[in-house]
Formats: C-alpha cells, structure tokens, sequence
C-alpha cells in the first residue's frame, strides 16, 4: 500500500514516501502559471521561474496562502502535478494513506478545505497531524507523556510553536508569520534605503546568502534589479548587515508568541521544558546565527536538526510507517468523514 506524508506548505511542498523506503521524493514551490483563460501553463519549480518575468496574460498564482487553501482548484492541479511526478498514478490514490501536516490549532473548517482537496485529487484515506508533533519526530525527538518538548517551527507562511507530549498538545499556537515576511521586508529595504526594485526572487536569494542575526555579520552579494530613480536596469552590492532588521523584526515576533506558550505551562512542565530546550525547525533555522539568537533571547538550549527545512515531512514519513502512533497523536474533526 502506498503511504504518503505531505507538507502543502505556502512556499513549498514536500511529499514523503514511507512504503518504499525512498523518503523524501519531491520538494517544490507551490505555485502554478497560469493564463489569462486559467489554462495551466507550469506548475512547481517551472512555475516559480516565471514569478515577475510573465508576459501581460500570464499569472504566477500561490495556491496556499499562511497555510490556507485559498483556490482549491489551482490547489488540485498543483497536487495532482506533484503527486504524478513522484510516481503515484491516479489509479492508485484512492488506496493510498495520506497523512497531512497542518497548523496548531487548525480548525474544523480549515480540515475540510483539505479533504475537499484531498477528494478532488482522488485520496480515500486522508489523515492530519498537527506541525509541532511532525517536527520533533523529523528531528529525533523521543516523544513521550511524562517528557514534554517545546517545538517551534518557522514556515514560509505560518509559525507554529507548541510544548507537546505524546498526550497532546499542552499550549501551543500558529501565526501568520515567517520567511516570506522577511523577503517582502528584504524588497522594502533595498527600495527606500537603495534605491533598487528587486523582485521576490532575488529577496529570497538575498536573504538565504547572507541573511544573518549575528552582531559581527559578514558577508555581500550583488543585487539586480531596477532604478527607483532611472527606471534603468541597475545593481547593488548589499552587505549581511544591512538586511539583519528585515529578518529580526520577525524573528522577535515569533519569540514574543513563543513566549506566549510558554507563560501557559504548569509549573512542572515548565521545568522539563526548560532542561531540554526548544527544537528549531524550518528553512530559517538555517540562516547565520538564527539558532543562537533565539537561544539568547529565550535563555534556552536549542536544538536543530542537519535539515531543519525538511523536519516536518520526515516527521510525517515516521507517522505514516506507524499505525499506532499516528492513532495517538492525529487531529481530528468534530465531524464525520
């Protein structure tokens, strides 16, 4: 039987293979050309060459926005794309057990945009998993009742930060922050204080280059882009420096909800929490520095696997290969499905 763990995240998608030992087996933007008549022109990597290159008929359209499907029907096309290309043919999906990551919290209407998508795409046996327990699998976590971790996990669109055990989630929450706050605050930087428009791509490139939280940043890279001034084609070389507050005002964000969660813990889940430090997960864990300014403005150890952009998925792999766990810690709806 095939068994499947997928990460509809904003930024990218990430799908996980468990039946076959081939782990992860497609990583791409969430994204889909698109005509002026919604005919599909490039889904996926080939898609996210075309953001602000298009001709005047041509859309580059993200299908999930802060972890919400917001047009499911581009968000079908994507997924049947996806699925298609890591092998798993239309015939074959109604078998299929599906586990999918979503937001702390998620809601019951939130559930039924992705069975509605998981329908349309043809998947039967569709289950959800809540991102914090996800992320401390995918990093080696050893997930128990009587030791509580603190999990945070900084997505392109959404933050999750949860204290959980294998019991349940005991404070946790989502928000609407991440990576690709900081590439919109990276592209008002170099256009009010340089005087160059970048696109979101080149923002992007900037900041996982030379994006930095560290006080003695190094580090530069040429940006192109156009004019504000001549209209004219023009480049720039930025400095780590320069882009630091375009990444840390959202960092501080983040900790300020984090802080959030951990105001909610008992006493003695407090105390775990604080002698096993916080598990980092998500692509900005690995921009410079980011792992120890959390630690210093959180006073806590924190841990952060070697591919902390894919912890989330493989944390998915491991629930989809364990029937039993996945009964223990999988959200389900107030309703019928």
């Amino acid at each position: 039987m095939i068994k499947l763990a997928i990460d509809l995240g904003s930024s990218m998608t990430k799908i996980y293979r468990a039946d076959a030992g081939n782990g992860i087996v497609l990583a791409e933007p969430s994204c889909v050309a698109i005509n002026a008549d919604r005919e599909i022109k490039a889904v996926g990597k080939d898609a996210k060459k075309l953001v602000g290159k298009t001709a005047e008929f041509t859309s580059i359209v993200f299908p999930v926005y802060e972890g919400e499907i917001v047009d499911g029907q581009l968000a079908s096309v994507m997924l049947k794309a996806f699925l298609n290309k890591v092998g798993v043919r239309f015939s074959a999906l109604k078998r299929a057990q599906v586990v999918f990551s979503v937001p702390c919290g998620a809601s019951d209407e939130f559930l039924e945009d992705y069975l509605s998508l998981a329908e349309e795409c043809g998947l039967k046996k569709v289950s959800f998993v809540e991102t914090p327990f996800l992320s401390a699998l995918g990093s080696d976590l050893v997930l128990s009742e009587a030791n509580p971790v603190f999990c945070i996990d900084i997505g392109g669109g959404v933050t999750n930060a949860a204290v959980l055990s294998l019991g349940g989630i005991i404070a946790g929450l989502s928000m609407n922050v991440g990576g690709n706050n900081m590439d919109a605050n990276i592209i008002d930087k170099m256009s009010n204080a340089m005087g160059l428009n970048i696109g979101a791509l080149t923002a992007e490139r900037i900041k996982n280059e030379i994006g930095s939280l560290s006080p003695n940043a190094r580090g530069s890279t040429v940006a192109e882009g156009g004019s504000v001034t001549t209209f004219r084609p023009a480049s720039v070389s930025v400095q780590a420096g320069e882009i630091s507050d375009c990444i840390r005002i959202y960092i501080d964000k983040i900790l300020e909800y984090a802080s959030l969660v951990l105001n909610k813990l008992p006493a003695e889940v407090a105390a775990a929490v604080n002698k096993n430090g916080v598990c980092l997960s998500g692509g900005v864990a690995k921009l410079s520095y980011v792992p120890e300014y959390i630690s210093k403005r959180l006073e806590m150890r924190v841990h952060v696997c070697e591919e902390p952009q894919f912890a989330v998925v493989s944390g998915g792999g491991v629930v989809a290969r364990d029937a039993k766990l996945l009964g223990r810690i999988e959200k389900r709806p107030s309703f019928e499905y």
